[in-house]
């Protein structure tokens, strides 16, 4: 399997970001073309109309969580599943009003200001998570349960990502559970996969990972990440794994990366990806 290691490259722009030579650009990657995608959406409206709140104890859920279902869900198709952490800022009880501050960031920000292509065929489920420390590996576990069982996803195509709290607690996930191989690709964004590593080693190699970090991030210590992915990279038989370091770029390298302004394709990699039990 093909393995990307992103290296650390000197440059005075804030958005500037490290290359990887000898793979095709971002915009050339295989997404296996998808069926949804080529359905007409000529009539799908703003990607704000399809965001819905769920609040917590309206679904089975633990947790109250923003919906975004892509234009055609509901044709009998199994569709692709984003499931999306937000960082500590977005905390809250789960309740409407909480609901509010998930767009903050991410993929439910670029949804809710309409930046959304209608041709991406996610579902995006925006999980809440409580006002204390990060997400757990169970709470992790029990909302992908949750979302694959709720709603009409190919469990093949299940994506986790996260930035910063949430990309901390995903990758506990991925410590605790990746012997499960529920995911297809994993995208965590200025988090810490140290304790990942040092629990699942090569294992983690059994789902394809895309991590990103600023090196001037004073939030999250990057070391934690370069442990990871660096070890990562020299693991036989693993699914793909890159890693992107920003130079110059703090705590929020997050924001470059879902908008795509980085340059970095995140949505069709991972769309590229199945699951591999």
């Amino acid at each position: 399997m093909k393995r990307c290691l992103l290296l650390l490259a000197a440059c005075s722009s804030p958005h500037a970001h490290a290359t990887d030579a000898p793979r095709a650009s971002d915009a050339t990657i295989d997404a296996s073309p998808d069926a949804h995608v080529d359905a007409d959406l000529g009539d799908a409206g703003p990607s704000s109309s399809r965001q819905t709140k769920r609040p917590k104890g309206t679904t089975a859920a633990a947790n109250g969580y923003l919906e975004y279902l892509p234009p055609g869900y509901g044709n009998g198709d199994r569709w692709p599943l984003m499931v999306f952490w937000h960082g500590i800022g977005e905390d809250g009880d789960g309740s409407a009003t909480a609901l509010d501050v998930i767009p903050h960031n991410g993929p439910p920000k670029l949804i809710a200001n309409d930046q959304w292509p209608p041709s991406r065929p996610f579902v995006v489920l925006s999980p809440q998570h409580g006002p204390s420390n990060c997400p757990s590996a169970d709470e992790v576990k029990a909302f992908i349960d949750y979302a694959v069982t709720a709603y009409e996803v190919d469990p093949d195509r299940v994506y986790l990502t996260g930035l910063s709290c949430g990309a901390i607690g995903s990758w506990q996930y991925m410590g605790s559970y990746v012997d499960l191989v529920q995911l297809a690709a994993f995208v965590p964004i200025a988090g810490d996969g140290g304790g990942a590593w040092s629990a699942q080693g090569c294992d983690l190699g059994k789902v394809a990972i895309w991590a990103f970090h600023g090196d001037q991030d004073g939030t999250v210590n990057i070391a934690g990440d370069n442990t990871a992915m660096t070890n990562l990279a020299q693991c036989p038989n693993a699914q793909e794994n890159r890693y992107t370091v920003y130079p110059g770029v703090g705590h929020d390298s997050w924001t470059m990366t879902y908008d795509l302004s980085a340059g970095h394709d995140i949505y069709t990699w991972m769309l590229s990806k199945t699951r591999v039990p």
